[in-house]
């Protein structure tokens, strides 16, 4: 009886053996086969946008992207006001293409200030979860034209003063899931000291950040602080807040701001009404992106945080 148990015991053993080496050599095939898949953090925010500034986000290689984008006020002491619309209203027309998942190009035109622009976009480095790589940075280089004279800014004879610059690092973290926020100091050009006295080169702080409500459902916050400027006289900085609904490839953004702008100079410069919930001080912004995939395929790595 000892000498069955013993035999039995004995090919237990083998088997095991054989089975593990097999189990093992399986594991060394599938991992010398398998690439090693770059883990990036997915939707860090959701659009190229937080509410008006830029986000540290690109498109995936082959996307187009279309924003209409509206914005409403009312004008203090207007006898003309309306009691059921606004008393003003703007539009904005933008487009861009992402040529790679880092590198986009994107140009509009704005009615409330006539202003062409277009920007390059760069993602330097991409914030991810199986390397120590906490951040994101993305670059931006914007170009703005300005068409002629809006609120106290007078369009100069000059076509060379009409074009003014924006260049921007953008540093950004998502924490969680839910949470994200980032940070973007900045450096403008202007080619008119308007409205800014005496001041062609201009320095900002950018703040912005977004939180998840639901899968569609997002709140987006921004504020931009520009230096050197005496507020109220010179302007006021901005700030805006946002709800975010996506719905398939069309993204609704509804805007609370004290920006009548969408050009990504105009934005930061020319507020000459600080936020509040008197008329003047609030715009209300309906816009709506629309994202066409050109360019269809299998991503190349892995999502680890919930869009």
């Amino acid at each position: 009886m000892n000498n069955k148990l013993s035999l039995l015991t004995t090919l237990a053993l083998f088997l095991f053996g054989i089975l593990g080496i097999k189990a093992q050599d399986l594991l060394d095939i599938i991992e010398n086969e398998t690439p090693d898949i770059p883990m990036y953090t997915q939707a860090t925010f959701k659009g190229n946008r937080v509410v008006l500034t830029q986000s540290v986000e690109t498109r995936k290689k082959g996307t187009l992207e279309f924003l209409l984008g509206t914005r409403y006020w009312n004008v203090p002491n207007n006898d003309d006001s309306q009691s059921f619309g606004a008393d003003r209203f703007s539009g904005y027309f933008g487009m861009q293409y992402s040529f790679s998942d880092r590198f986009t190009l994107g140009a509009g035109v704005g009615s409330v200030d006539g202003n062409f622009n277009s920007f390059a976009k760069y993602r330097l480095v991409r914030q991810r979860e199986d390397k120590n790589v906490p951040l994101g940075i993305t670059l931006v280089q914007g170009l703005s034209y300005f068409t002629r004279d809006f609120g106290t800014f007078t369009l100069p004879e000059n076509s060379s003063d009409r074009l003014s610059y924006i260049s921007q690092v953008i540093i950004a973290r998502k924490f969680n899931k839910n949470l994200s926020l980032q940070f973007s100091p900045s450096y403008i050009r202007t080619g008119t000291n308007q409205p800014v006295n005496d001041k062609n080169n201009l320095f900002l702080l950018g703040f912005g950040g977004r939180y998840k409500l639901s899968n569609h459902v997002s709140l987006a916050g921004e504020y931009g602080y520009l230096l050197g400027r005496n507020e109220d006289e010179e302007g006021y900085n901005l700030f805006g807040l946002g709800v975010n609904w996506e719905v398939g490839d069309l993204i609704m953004h509804f805007s609370f701001t004290n920006s009548k702008s969408f050009d990504d100079i105009a934005i930061y410069n020319f507020n000459p009404n600080n936020f509040h919930f008197r008329p003047g001080g609030l715009h209300i912004g309906v816009n709506a992106t629309y994202i066409l995939h050109l360019n269809k395929r299998k991503p190349k790595s892995l999502k680890t945080m919930e869009e």
